[in-house]
């Protein structure tokens, strides 16, 4: 496997923070790994998605060729609309031939998604579809509390009735104190209704190190099944 995409249930899930983990996990053991984002919406500024990929990464922020966004676009509102509102246009044929090129150059590419996996990036193109004609296997990532069953069932539907690979889910905790029933729950019932691997729960982490320890589990187990797949 050359890429993986990583999309949400939804926006503010922990698709950055899942991929910048990754990011530095895979480099740790010696693979050259990078980060591609089709399109990033909302100012720009020490929490843009690039700069908290690279700071999770473990990476020097203005460190060249590793991550790269290709379109960025000051509204933070979804794609169609914040390349409307700043008379752009998200033009697919960049995005396939940027992907392809970062796929060529380099052992592995994560492509972070923009909000869930239905987001238009035009009036006429789903983010899905793109994903879909371009065969990317996807990972999930799902907020860990009340609200998560709906979403990534409805997110995983929306994959396989497209024919986009499941690579399996994450879980990430959005508060300090998730109820532990109900992320629990969450976990065991998404995974059984849902018929998906899931790779583990990301906790609300103060420092990277922290982070990072916690990540290690769940990058051991979606390593394996890069590996494998």
């Amino acid at each position: 496997m050359k890429s993986i995409f990583v999309t949400g249930t939804g926006t503010g899930v922990g698709k950055t923070r899942l991929c910048g983990l990754l990011l530095g996990f895979l480099r740790q053991r010696g693979i050259d790994a990078v980060y591609q984002k089709w399109v990033a919406t909302g100012p720009e500024g020490p929490g843009d998605d690039a700069g908290e990929c690279l700071r999770l990464a473990g990476i020097a922020r203005g460190t060249q060729g590793i991550v790269e966004v290709l379109y960025h676009l000051p509204l933070p509102v979804s794609p169609h609309l914040a390349a409307e509102q700043a008379g752009a246009k998200l033009d697919p044929a960049v995005i396939r031939q940027k992907y392809a090129e970062r796929v060529a150059g380099h052992a592995f590419t994560i492509v972070e998604g923009a909000g869930g996996v239905l987001v238009p990036l035009a009036r006429n193109l789903l983010l899905a579809d793109l994903v879909a004609e371009l065969k990317i296997p996807t990972l999930v990532v799902a907020k860990s509390g009340l609200g998560s069953i709906n979403h990534g069932l409805l997110t995983l539907e929306a994959l396989r009735n497209r024919d986009i690979p499941v690579l399996g889910l994450v879980f990430s905790d959005s508060d300090d104190e998730e109820d532990e029933l109900v992320a629990g729950d969450n976990l065991r019932t998404i995974a059984e209704l849902g018929q998906a691997r899931v790779f583990g729960r990301l906790r609300r982490c103060l420092t990277r190190e922290e982070a990072m320890a916690g990540f290690a589990p769940v990058g051991e187990k979606i390593n394996e099944v890069l590996e494998r797949f």
